[in-house]
């Protein structure tokens, strides 16, 4: 009896303690842990600068005008005193684009979390986007109707033609060579919190921005000229391009700020989430410059709420 009763005790001893230990959560399951990395594609605003015209907005004109931004569209009929021939448009409309809750432009990003512990990541996402255009000299057209040529009264052989008439050989427009350069990249940190439902898990974090857009040009042979100094038969007009120099532009953006997002775990592994910046700030340089010329210099602040607000998909591992 006192062998039974001691191998009862025993076996009391050793199932309560564990039964009493806490059933595995499935947070273990479907929140981060340590040591993994997260791969995740971003859909949301454009955070590049704009490129409504391919970054040519930030080439300098070379038809003696002053450098700068050009005229500002929605104020061009008004004229508040942006966009005309002595002052620049409104850069935070024409450069900045520093997100805002308007979808109408997307954006495509990678971003890549590597989990310190169970609960914080460091993060980094980024875009990139390269286009070449090759330059193509203007050829000039051909006309044979030369009496009609004859009377013209400033016709001079010195003057390429671009306009000819039908049945003539029509001219070939020039292209202008440019390469451009669109990059974004952020890096961050940010804190998992558990939540009562095993499959949500909201986040906050800061993040730092770098925004970089540049452009180069290479003027081909246009065909494009100009009255000359010189009063003699045939040598009234010379080349444009005898006086054009290599443009370039570029903007830099350095920024910050505090982000919110949650996340919804579809199984183990593969989650969907959204995310929206809070508050965030944005420091744009923007350089403008002609070959022989001076620089043209100009800074921007911006300070929103709210901003970026995108979708997410991806995989843990």
């Amino acid at each position: 009896m006192l062998k039974r009763l001691s191998i009862l005790i025993m076996t009391i001893l050793l199932v309560v303690p564990a039964m009493a230990q806490p059933q595995e959560s499935c947070e273990c399951v479907f929140g981060p842990k340590a040591g993994q990395f997260q791969f995740q594609v971003n859909v949301g605003t454009g955070q590049f600068f704009n490129d409504f015209t391919g970054l040519y907005y930030l080439l300098p004109d070379e038809d003696g005008t002053a450098t700068g931004i050009g005229a500002d569209l929605n104020t061009l009929e008004t004229n508040y005193g942006l966009g005309n021939a002595y002052i620049s448009g409104d850069l935070s409309k024409q450069l900045v684009n520093n997100g805002s809750l308007n979808f109408m432009t997307r954006n495509y990003s990678i971003g890549m979390k590597v989990f310190v512990t169970d609960h914080l990541n460091i993060n980094l996402s980024g875009s990139y986007i390269l286009n070449m255009q090759p330059s193509k000299n203007f050829r000039e057209g051909e006309t044979y109707n030369i009496r009609d040529l004859t009377n013209l009264t400033h016709y001079d052989v010195s003057q390429t033609l671009a306009n000819v008439e039908p049945g003539d050989i029509y001219a070939q427009k020039a292209i202008l060579g440019a390469v451009t350069n669109r990059l974004m990249l952020q890096l961050g940190t940010e804190w998992y919190f558990n939540t009562k439902n095993q499959r949500i898990f909201p986040y906050l974090g800061v993040f730092g921005q770098f925004k970089m857009a540049r452009i180069e040009s290479f003027y081909p042979y246009t065909g494009q000229y100009l009255v000359s100094d010189i009063d003699m038969p045939d040598m009234e007009y010379e080349e444009v391009d005898l006086y054009r120099a290599d443009r370039g532009g570029q903007a830099l953006g350095f920024g910050g700020g505090i982000n919110f997002g949650v996340e919804y775990a579809l199984m183990e592994g593969l989650f969907i989430g959204a995310e929206i910046a809070p508050v965030c700030y944005q420091y744009t340089l923007l350089h403008m410059e002609v070959g022989g010329q001076d620089p043209y210099y100009a800074t921007n602040h911006n300070l929103r709420a709210f901003a970026f607000p995108q979708l997410t998909i991806g995989v843990r591992f």
